[in-house]
């Protein structure tokens, strides 16, 4: 750490130097679970290594995420991160900045953002911080370049006080899966739902579980379930699904690591969220070329253009899911319509191409201004 900040920017030029202007990258975020942060995380990282940058980690190893960044192959630091004050995790994180040469250090959340700072400024490296949340902002630094995954997301950071110059749009993205054809031969020509997500009460389940029973006999068709199925909330949701009597039409599949195949299983995605950033299964979704019907709350416009890729209904509103599941699910040519518009937005606006472009540009800016000081 002791090194000067002049000499670790002349070693950052001189990597630079070949044109091909690589960096090397740390990503910082706390996480002991799996979900869009995660994904997104292990995407970037694979990303910018295929583009002949270094990448390496640094966050708790005994979780999904550090699991699968050790699998991956990428040089990672056990980073415990306890509360958001630990001097110890702080020092440690700058002196991995230091002693891996790196150029940028990116925290993920309000927990890697903040650790990401504090090792940015005593390693006098370049410092980047990602919100994935509407919710975040306390604990982002205003001398940082912040990404917002999406405008919402922007906007909510921009109400906390943090300077325009500094917040920067760049829309999550994902490896592209491939416009599957849609399933045929299903059991009573039943139309599948499909719910990718966390099992958390923010994702808005048990709000598809209540549009079930509203829609009853007036169209055959099943709700497909993915997400890990051991939390209070999906314990809660099979009760639900059994008092509202509509378990039979209901099938928690558990967890998957293929998120393409399990979103190719339906026929309309459904993301009924009461707050969202984004949503990288909507992404997906538009990926593998499906429809979705998904609540107007957040960043999802931004993905979901209602009437055009998709549906969108009032966040909350269970009635009005059952309405528009109604609709797409009784107008197969509107939902082939909309899937194939979907498709076309992904390619245009969210693929990981379009999500490292801009997170590069974001980092050359980062670096300019640490030069600068």
């Amino acid at each position: 750490i002791a090194r000067t900040a002049s000499t670790r920017r002349t070693a950052a030029v001189a990597e630079d130097a070949d044109g091909r202007r690589r960096q090397r990258v740390v990503l910082v975020a706390h996480s002991h679970v799996v979900g869009g942060i995660e994904r997104h995380v292990v995407e970037l990282a694979g990303g910018l290594r295929e583009r002949g940058h270094q990448v390496m980690f640094a966050g708790p190893l005994d979780g999904w995420l550090g699991e699968s960044m050790v699998a991956a192959g990428h040089r990672c630091l056990h980073l415990p991160m306890h509360g958001m004050y630990d001097p110890w995790s702080a020092w440690r994180l700058a002196r991995f900045c230091a002693s891996e040469r790196a150029s940028i250090v990116h925290g993920h959340a309000q927990r890697g953002a903040r650790y990401a700072a504090w090792a940015a400024r005593r390693a006098g490296v370049a410092c980047v911080a990602t919100a994935h949340s509407t919710n975040a902002g306390k604990w982002f630094d205003a001398s940082a370049n912040v990404i917002a995954v999406s405008a919402a997301v922007r906007a909510s950071l921009l109400a906390r006080g943090l300077p325009p110059a500094k917040v920067h749009v760049v829309h999550s993205g994902v490896r592209d899966l491939g416009a599957r054809a849609p399933a045929v031969g299903r059991p009573g020509g039943a139309i599948a739902l499909v719910m990718l997500s966390r099992l958390e009460r923010v994702k808005g389940h048990d709000l598809a579980l209540q549009a079930m029973r509203e829609v009853g006999d007036r169209l055959p068709c099943r709700l497909l379930v993915f997400g890990p199925g051991d939390s209070d909330w999906a314990r809660r949701l099979r009760e639900l699904a059994d008092s509202l009597g509509v378990a039979d039409r209901v099938e928690f599949r558990g967890a998957t690591d293929d998120p393409g195949s399990a979103l190719a299983l339906a026929d309309i995605v459904l993301a009924p969220s009461r707050r969202e950033a984004l949503s990288l299964t909507l992404i997906e979704a538009a990926s593998v070329q499906r429809a979705a019907i998904a609540a107007d709350v957040g960043g999802i416009p931004e993905v979901v253009a209602d009437g055009e890729t998709g549906l969108l209904f009032p966040a909350g509103d269970a009635h009005a899911l059952a309405q528009a599941i109604l609709r797409l699910g009784g107008d197969e040519a509107l939902r082939a319509r909309l899937a194939r518009a979907a498709r076309e937005r992904f390619e245009h606006a969210f693929t990981l191409d379009a999500m490292l472009e801009g997170t590069l540009r974001v980092y050359a800016i980062a670096a300019c201004t640490t030069m600068s000081r």
